[in-house]
């Protein structure tokens, strides 16, 4: 039998788990089904993650990775607003692109906020992922006239469009209300950074 890398074998669980969360919810994503939809030993599932509270996480952090991967291809954004704008297209593209795991998220995220007690800050961290990587994004592409101290707050409110949107694209499946609604969400953002810019300059 041909040994699988390592790395390799936690990425075929991970997209098993995003597969099996799709169509089963959370409550549905035994470890059982999940070895089995990624056509790999449960014991080495065990081995790879030793709780599913790390399975889990880890989907998070491999849907963060694959969207800076995807950002990174071609950003080419000259100031803040023009980033933020660039990140709200190009994840919106990527959630659709990647249907299975834009619907599992919601699943994820409402587990995540019962875990409270038990893992207390897990659902924001699950969260921060995404806005610091953002966030990071943005803070690159200031021009010398922006705010930095909207960097953060920014990147929040990039993130909750996002979801939001997601969430109505999953109900509606209607792409061109789906492209209206991200292109006005751009112009908010843009406008929103550039009344920025005209404040700091009257002050």
């Amino acid at each position: 039998m041909t040994r699988v890398p390592a790395d390799q074998r936690r990425q075929d669980y991970i997209e098993a788990t995003i597969r099996v969360i799709g169509e089963r919810g959370v409550s549905g994503a035994t470890t059982r089904r999940i070895a089995e939809a990624a056509q790999a030993p449960l014991a080495t599932l065990h081995y790879c993650f030793h709780t599913k509270e790390q399975l889990f996480f880890a989907v998070f952090e491999y849907a963060s990775d694959r969207l800076v991967e995807r950002i990174s291809e071609a950003k080419e954004s000259s100031d803040l607003g023009k980033a933020a704008t660039y990140l709200l297209v190009t994840t919106m593209d990527w959630f659709v692109e990647n249907d299975a795991y834009t619907h599992a998220q919601f699943d994820l995220y409402s587990w995540a906020l019962r875990q409270e007690k038990k893992h207390p800050g897990l659902a924001m961290r699950a969260y921060g992922l995404f806005i610091d990587r953002f966030a990071e994004i943005l803070r690159k592409d200031m021009r010398p006239d922006d705010d930095a101290e909207l960097v953060q707050p920014l990147a929040r409110i990039v993130t909750s469009i996002l979801d939001g949107l997601a969430l109505q694209w999953h109900g509606h499946r209607d792409r061109a209300q789906l492209d209206a609604d991200i292109a006005l969400a751009c112009e908010s953002v843009d406008l929103l950074v550039e009344s920025r810019r005209r404040q700091r300059k009257s002050a």
